[in-house]
């Protein structure tokens, strides 16, 4: 990782292309720089101009009399190269390129130029963030190398005085999006420590700006604006990192598109969606996937207050004064995966003394508008959070008149502090500044959109579970694969066919129905009879990976006649469509025992590593793409939390279907996937045919495609 100091709390920064005119972007970046009281020195460069805004400006970076952390690079695209040179000959340590005119412009000339800085970070070892990047901000330093107006503006509070502890890191691919996360957050009393724009990430990529901050103790939570992940193996790593640290990363993905692999071999690659596949990281890693903003901004409360005391599950108690207000929280609540349970009698006993009858203490628990004026929200909330049903409260206020939030001010800042379980607020009406302040100090996040409270609790609660999990013994040892799978998979043409691919599974300790290969139809006849009872038979060609569409299958054949017709059936319909397919045969496969079609299969040509997929299959599988996918490996739980996911799921009967054996599966595929992620890209076993409880699944069919 390299060291990314200069960039990220430098003691020097020289603005190269600095003017006094604010009406320029120069001018505005030198304005907003000089405004704020950088702890460290700041150099004005400029051809035009001796002094600018009361600071010595000098020709080049050459002529500054210090040593220079970070050049602020604002000129004509053109010139950049050069200036990145002269920067590197005078010993400057980091760049940050803030002009347009690169790769983002459709010009082979702008491609050159970042392929030009690219070349010049990598021979001179020069840090490079950019281009077009809307810059970045250090606030405890009090550094804002931007033009953003988030940062302009009198009154203009970088680190506020009070609120919660938790330091907030904006890394964005859009500088746009990057500075609105501060400028609506420090509204909510939010506590920034960077805003970091990569732009182009010709050099530097979002993922390196976290992991130096995780790894150096620079921010606590990670806000981040992805368009795309340059190196995907990247994400896994960092992810990783940040989650065993404890710093959640909460990132806004945008571009839902298909994988680019339309054409793919396997229903897998064709399923397999891109945006399902860093969903499938996320939930890997505890990250979570915000929805918009202001999501983002209240889960970030949630962790800035709470991060370091998580809930211990998933159970929400709700205090209210509004009983409409209680139910529909509630409503979302279980919206969100999270559960409203009644109180126990004990706590319920404690609240009625205190209620009117109209009131009511099971959760949502009532106290009327009375009550609250009387008793405040700290009292009854303390003895709500008292239950050991409860592993989160939330409180819902109006707090559009400010008074009585700041008159128990102290009391709810007191409750905030020793309480273990998190406390959110929710405001129906729109908040008073005031009211929004005594929350913020008081350390209990307020949101105004509703659902924003239970997404918040069930994040902390996702985070700390897959932290958990990260801390513990990892689950589902992945053991190496026998040698004679890998000298056969090294060896394997680009698609292998099934009997191919089932003779490679077998060896791995997968198991299927029996079946025998024939070059013509007796020979076919011969095996249906050593095999009795009804058999299907099924083209084997590396060309012909989807065999029921080419007309490569024929099921339920019961007789030598059958059998000769089917596989002069096969052959007439495959010359037609597929007429230079290279024909290894024809499969004679006993017909398997009825059971749910579903399909398995590992998807392992993204960069993030393998994954493995699940979904409802057989012949409809793209028009159903009802299809789950997690990263491998997979433990028990995993699995079972894959099918659950499925849109399907309630199909899915355990006094029907044999869901253990289909999961063990699932493991054991991710197992698989992991020991020859080096040789496999894509797997798919459809279908695999799920029996009653107790009598296991089928794999009827297999194909692989290698790397």
């Amino acid at each position: 990782m390299p060291d990314l100091s200069a960039l990220l709390s430098p003691r020097s920064v020289a603005l190269i292309g600095a003017s006094p005119d604010t009406g320029t972007l120069r001018g505005r970046i030198m304005h907003i720089l000089a405004r704020h009281e950088f702890a460290g020195q700041l150099y004005p460069v400029s051809r035009s101009h001796d002094t600018i805004m009361g600071r010595a400006a000098f020709a080049t970076i050459a002529d500054v009399p210090g040593p220079v952390d970070l050049a602020v690079i604002v000129i004509p695209a053109a010139h950049v190269p050069g200036v990145l040179r002269d920067c590197a000959a005078a010993g400057v340590r980091a760049a940050l390129v803030l002009a347009s005119g690169f790769a983002e412009e459709p010009s082979d000339e702008g491609r050159d130029l970042q392929g030009e800085i690219r070349e010049i970070s990598e021979r001179t070892g020069l840090i490079v963030a950019g281009p077009n990047s809307e810059g970045l901000a250090v606030f405890e330093l009090g550094l804002a190398a931007t033009f953003s107006p988030a940062l302009d503006g009198d009154g203009l509070v970088l680190v506020p005085d009070a609120g919660p502890p938790g330091r907030i890191a904006a890394v964005a691919q859009s500088g746009g999006m990057g500075f609105a996360y501060f400028d609506r957050g420090r509204r909510k009393g939010l506590r920034f420590s960077h805003v970091v724009t990569t732009g182009n990430e010709a050099c530097l990529e979002s993922l390196d700006v976290v992991e130096y901050l995780v790894d150096t103790d620079g921010a606590d939570i990670f806000l981040l604006f992805m368009e795309d992940v340059k190196t995907p193996s990247r994400l896994a790593s960092v992810a990783a990192r940040a989650l065993r640290a404890g710093k959640p990363l909460i990132v806004a993905k945008i571009g839902r598109s298909e994988a680019a692999a339309r054409a793919a071999a396997s229903h897998t690659a064709s399923l397999a969606g891109s945006h399902e596949i860093y969903q499938a990281m996320f939930r890997r890693h505890g990250v979570i996937e915000g929805r918009d903003l202001d999501q983002m901004l209240d889960i970030a409360a949630g962790f800035a207050a709470f991060g370091n005391r998580p809930p211990a599950g998933r159970n929400v108690a709700i205090f209210t004064g509004s009983g409409g207000a209680g139910g529909w929280l509630a409503d979302a609540c279980v919206d969100a995966g999270l559960e409203v349970p009644v109180l126990d009698d004990e706590t319920r006993a404690r609240i009625d003394v205190h209620l009117p009858p109209y009131g009511t203490s099971q959760n949502p628990v009532d106290g009327t508008a009375g009550v609250i004026r009387q008793l405040g929200y700290a009292r009854i909330a303390r003895m709500i959070a008292a239950s050991a049903r409860v592993d989160a409260i939330l409180l819902i206020t109006s707090a559009r008149n400010p008074h009585s939030l700041v008159s128990e001010a102290d009391a709810l800042a007191g409750f905030a502090a020793e309480t273990t379980k998190p406390v959110i607020a929710w405001s129906y009406t729109l908040p008073h500044p005031d009211a929004a302040r005594t929350l913020a100090r008081a350390g209990v996040p307020l949101v105004t959109e509703m659902r924003n409270a239970p997404a918040a609790i069930a994040a902390l609660e996702i985070h700390a579970r897959a932290r958990h999990r990260a801390l513990a013994a990892p689950a589902g040892s992945c053991r190496p694969v026998a040698p004679a799978v890998v000298s056969a998979l090294a060896g394997a043409p680009r698609v292998v066919p099934e009997v191919e691919a089932m003779s490679i599974l077998s060896k791995a300790g997968f198991s299927f129905e029996p079946g025998r290969l024939a070059a013509d139809a007796d020979e076919a006849a011969r095996a249906a009879g050593l095999i009795g009872g009804p058999v299907a038979l099924k083209v084997q060609s590396p060309d012909i990976p989807h065999k029921s569409a080419a007309g490569g299958v024929v099921l339920g054949c019961r007789t030598p006649e059958d059998v000769r017709a089917g596989f002069g059936t096969i052959f007439d319909q495959v010359s037609q469509r597929h007429p230079d397919a290279r024909i290894q045969g024809i499969l004679v496969q006993p017909m398997a025992r009825p059971g749910l079609e579903m399909i398995l299969g590992i998807e392992n040509r993204s960069g993030f590593g393998p994954m493995v997929l699940v979904g409802f299959g057989g012949t409809a599988v793209e028009t159903g793409r009802d299809v789950a996918l997690a990263a491998a490996p997979l433990d028990m739980s995993d699995a079972a939390a894959s099918l659950d996911r499925l849109r399907g799921a309630a199909v899915l009967d355990p006094s029907r279907h044999d869901l253990d054996a289909l999961c063990a599966l699932l493991c054991e595929l991710g197992r698989f996937a992991v020991a020859v992620g080096d040789y496999l890209a894509e797997v798919d076993l459809n279908p695999v045919l799920v029996h009653p409880p107790g009598s296991g699944v089928s794999i009827v069919d297999a194909l692989m495609v290698t790397r």
